[in-house]
């Protein structure tokens, strides 16, 4: 309870103080293992299907990266794993227009982890 409200403090401060700033993207590593986790900004998925060198090359240009966890302390919103398996198993053709409804869509709190 206390180190939440001397965390919250200090986030608040940094805030304030401007000390926040924009993280670069890092580079891409290699091809996540089955049941892995990418993220984009604010987002994270689940990969609970494994992809090609293929898929993981386009979403690499398009920003996604695996997810270090070691001193992570962001919050970022779960993507539903239906939308997941939609992305997977598209066609290239469609795998476009399913990404953008992915990160366009309006993500609910209870979704913040």
């Amino acid at each position: 309870m206390l180190y939440q409200a001397i965390s919250k403090l200090r986030d608040q401060l940094r805030t304030v103080f401007h000390v926040r700033r924009q993280r670069l993207l890092p580079p891409p590593g290699a091809k996540p293992a089955f049941g892995s986790t990418i993220t984009l900004d604010r987002l994270k998925m689940q990969l609970f299907l494994p992809i090609d060198y293929e898929q993981w090359e386009w979403l690499t240009l398009r920003g996604w990266r695996t997810l270090e966890s070691r001193q992570n302390r962001r919050r970022y919103y779960r993507v539903p794993r239906s939308a997941v398996t939609r992305l997977l198993h598209a066609t290239p053709d469609e795998r476009e227009f399913v990404h953008q409804r992915i990160v366009e869509h309006k993500y609910d709190k209870k979704r913040l982890e």
